[in-house]
């Protein structure tokens, strides 16, 4: 990829991360004027052209109206006939139902625009497409000291908040009436089937891996697997997706199959993965920049993903501006792909030289993609959550060595579940996985060292770690550069 789309992606990410701090005034149409006018001269198109791609993020981040403008009229107001659809699949917690809801008109029924959320007790379950009659009170998302909940729910379209929610009716939808609605009940039915089948936690375990569903561990088991490092292997990310289908596809080459066409099982299982999930946005964000980079990698040009992943960026930010900001997950799955991208060969070209069988070539590989990951997305880590797990790429391995096989045991129970019943011997293979997975994340959460706090860790220490990456990245491509025009200035003697 040439370096003027470079320039013109940096341009268009410039421009974003410009209309989200500072509001531009109506003059930026003015400023397509000039630029329309200016790209008449040949001597400066580029640069003009380059402002133009800043102009045009500057208007993307503006363009899209808050959250809550058409809700606006009704905040703060209690009643108790409020009608709302649920609008996405609802998230089921240990505790309680998460739902996002579309309100609707008294009068015609129609949709209002603009999303409200609410969290429903356990039961009465509700479903994708559901009508309800909820007494409540819509209020305004509130901002935190450490946290800007406003904002985070508005980069999911989120609005407002439904306070002290009782539901007074409940409509069951239509469950035929979309493809989205028969998997969304398919899921529950699912997740049914791993709660009668399994105690706890191995089936909230279970839930979030399988289903996407993040808030079904119970919080003290989120604080341990956050401490051990394996968070993100119950939040679907970009990473997560990168190191699944690494390691599965290197599992497939040690087996005896090519690179070449151990890539495509791996992504149509990946594929498949990201429907069971129900399509979610952040699984195939994860899914578009995973295979974007392993694509790359197994062809051999790590460094040619720089591009791809750079316009899959500007595709989803385009989609939805707020991401870069306010969504955590599209930040780690964005820098851990990026630290792939840099350290991986770094790191493959030092073990190489010292271990030759395949069973260890196979492991340090894992290690080196765990590695990679993790030096780029720790200070945002440590800013964002107050603490960094020191153990997470010696775990990360531990942890996906069983991935492949766990996915595939529960997979089989649940269909032997659906087939025959339930039998408690088939679901023995996946147990004993998930025991495993929990046990390693209890292990390795309380070895000394293992997580450190870091309460003070401001955004500049942020930056300053990632301006030095960066310093970092164009040293080592100056290196490169000159290695190989020194190596091709050789060849020319020789000839």
């Amino acid at each position: 990829m040439s370096a003027s789309i470079f320039l013109y992606l940096f341009a268009f990410f410039a421009g974003l991360a410009g209309a989200s701090f500072y509001a531009w005034p109506a003059s930026i149409w003015a400023c397509f004027s000039a630029i329309a006018v200016a790209l008449f001269v040949r001597r400066w198109r580029l640069f003009f052209l380059v402002l133009a791609v800043f102009c045009l993020g500057v208007w993307r981040a503006s363009v899209l109206p808050p959250a809550d403008l058409f809700l606006v009229p009704f905040l703060g107001k209690p009643a108790s006939d409020w009608q709302f659809q649920v609008c996405t699949d609802p998230e089921p917690a240990w505790d309680k139902q998460i739902v996002i809801l579309c309100m609707l008109e008294k009068s015609s029924g129609k949709l209002i625009k603009g999303k409200i959320i609410a969290y429903l007790p356990l039961y009465p379950r509700v479903y994708y497409g559901d009508f309800l009659d909820l007494h409540c009170r819509l209020e305004k998302p509130p901002v935190f000291s450490d946290f800007d909940y406003a904002a985070f729910l508005a980069a999911r379209g989120v609005g407002a908040i439904c306070a002290w929610p009782q539901v007074n009716y409940w409509e069951r939808a239509d469950t035929n009436q979309t493809i989205f609605s028969r998997l969304f009940v398919f899921k529950r039915e699912v997740l049914q089937q791993i709660n009668q089948s399994l105690p706890e936690p191995a089936a909230g375990l279970a839930s979030a891996l399988l289903l996407g569903y993040k808030k079904t561990l119970f919080p003290a088991e989120n604080l341990i697997w956050q401490k051990a490092g394996l968070s993100h292997l119950v939040a679907i990310s970009g990473g997560h997706i990168t190191l699944f289908l690494s390691l599965l596809i290197s599992l497939l080459v040690y087996l005896g199959m090519s690179k070449r066409f151990a890539l495509w099982p791996a992504l149509s299982f990946a594929s498949a993965y990201v429907f069971l999930t129900g399509w979610q946005a952040s699984a195939l964000r994860s899914l578009l920049m995973g295979g974007i980079l392993l694509y790359a990698w197994r062809r051999g040009r790590l460094s040619s993903a720089w591009g791809p992943l750079l316009l899959a960026g500007a595709i989803m930010l385009w989609n939805n501006p707020g991401l870069w900001r306010y969504d955590l997950g599209f930040q780690l799955s964005f820098l851990a792909i990026a630290g792939i991208i840099v350290f991986y060969p770094l790191f493959t070209a030092i073990f190489e030289k010292y271990f030759f069988h395949p069973y260890l070539r196979l492991i340090f590989e894992a290690f080196s993609l765990s590695l990679s990951a993790q030096l780029t997305i720790w200070p945002l880590l440590a800013w964002k959550s107050g603490g960094v797990s020191l153990i997470a790429p010696f775990s990360n391995i531990l942890a996906f060595s069983v991935f492949s096989p766990l996915m595939i045991s529960l997979i089989s129970s649940l269909a032997c579940n659906f087939i025959c019943g339930f039998f408690e011997l088939a679901w023995l293979p996946a147990k004993a996985l998930l025991d495993y997975l929990l046990f390693l994340a209890r292990l390795a959460a309380t070895l000394p060292g293992a997580y450190v706090e870091t309460p003070h860790f401001s955004l500049p220490y942020v930056a300053a770690y990632y301006f030095s990456l960066i310093l970092f990245f164009s040293w080592r491509r100056y290196i490169q550069t000159k290695s190989r025009q020194s190596s091709a200035d050789q060849r020319k003697k020789t000839l």
